[in-house]
């Protein structure tokens, strides 16, 4: 999280500048309900981490949320939710 981020992200506090958006995310879901089961991930979303984000990973998903701003990024996890038939959630603005 960067500093400029604060005046357009809502869900960043100042108390997140130098954090991964991924893990400050998840820490605030976590204050709505702790028993959501939610996870960051410090890994690009592209086709060099399919190690990572492989067959496995993407079928025990129920479902997808993501804030990309990267519109490469948003349409390979995009594509990959259609692959996979599992519903996505997108919430980042171009």
């Amino acid at each position: 999280v960067k500093r400029f981020n604060l005046s357009r992200q809502f869900l960043f506090r100042p108390s997140n500048v130098g954090q991964l958006k991924s893990q400050a995310a998840v820490e605030c879901v976590k204050r709505f309900n702790p028993s959501f089961n939610v996870q960051a991930h410090k890994n690009r979303v592209q086709p060099a981490s399919e190690v990572v984000y492989n067959d496995d990973f993407w079928m025990s998903l129920d479902f997808v949320t993501n804030a990309l701003d990267n519109v490469h990024a948003r349409n390979y996890v995009d594509g990959k939710c259609v692959m996979y038939k599992k519903p996505l959630l997108e919430s980042a603005t171009t």
